[in-house]
């Protein structure tokens, strides 16, 4: 590829709330890998997909504090950041409102609860990383708030789109990577949106391994003496490597175009690559 970015240089669909720049951060080091699996359990994906079975089975049928949160975002009026937050959910959770087939009505409810959803999880996300040890206390209550509106969000969805859901809630930084790639390629072989649906998708289901590897090495949570965290590195790396491979070879059936293979391919690579080094300084303590 002419250009390749680097995860820090991806736009956020225009989004500029250093809540959400933390947000990336923490999800893709912490939360999605296992130092706080109660916030996205290790991070779902298709039909299944999820680094530990779906916890949709053990919610309870929600709480005031989540109805009072749905309203509040559906009262919102979206100007300044709301607007660019509000741009940033529509685009996350985009193939989910495509093909939701809901009323406007139901529509409506549907995205107001996912933006109460994505604040939460930027509220739990920017107290991880705070040193305010008042923040930190908030995270349980938060965390029982973000489990209640995950099943606030199941009750507004047709049995059917609840997959697509545990595919794309967690998805924030394989969706970055993905309109990075798409970006890129856009004025030599742009990628249809049944194209970037297939590589998301595909992407999601093999990362599912790494991440369970990654979740149960303890690799993340710190604790680990010199020697565990090289037998640690040593089982995250292959998992890694692994899930580059399988995902790359099954993804070449969904690009016909060679050259948008080549250029997925080399900028793969290069994620692949950087996440590499960045778990290896992980494991050799820097």
């Amino acid at each position: 590829m002419a250009e390749t970015r680097t995860l820090h240089s991806v736009s956020l669909r225009g989004v500029s709330l250093p809540a959400l720049a933390v947000f990336v951060a923490i999800v893709w080091w912490a939360s999605r890998n296992g130092s706080e699996p109660a916030t996205d359990a290790a991070s779902t994906k298709p039909a299944p997909a999820s680094a530990t079975q779906s916890e949709w089975p053990q919610f309870a049928t929600g709480n005031d504090e989540s109805d009072e949160r749905v309203q509040s975002a559906q009262n919102a009026i979206e100007v300044g950041p709301e607007a660019s937050f509000g741009a940033y959910v529509d685009g996350k959770y985009r193939f989910l409102l495509d093909e939701s087939g809901q009323s406007p009505e139901a529509a409506k409810r549907l995205r107001a609860a996912l933006l109460a959803r994505e604040k939460i999880a930027v509220e739990i996300n920017t107290a991880r990383q705070s040193s305010d040890p008042v923040a930190k206390e908030a995270i349980p209550a938060q965390l029982a708030t973000l489990a209640a509106l995950d099943q606030k969000i199941g009750t507004l969805l047709r049995s059917g789109d609840l997959a697509t859901y545990e595919v794309l809630k967690d998805s924030d930084i394989e969706q970055f990577q993905l309109d990075d790639y798409a970006g890129g390629v856009s004025a030599i072989a742009p990628l249809s949106d049944a194209d970037r649906r297939a590589v998301l998708y595909t992407k999601l289901v093999h990362r599912q391994r790494f991440r369970q590897v990654l979740a149960d090495s303890g690799l993340m949570r710190g604790g680990l003496d010199a020697g565990e965290r090289q037998y640690a590195f040593a089982e995250v790396s292959r998992a890694l490597r692994e899930s580059r491979d399988s995902y790359l070879q099954e993804v070449r059936q969904y690009l016909y175009n060679d050259e948008q293979f080549t250029l997925l391919s080399n900028y793969e690579n290069t994620e692949y690559a950087a996440e590499l080094e960045k778990l290896r300084g992980i494991a050799n303590g820097e």
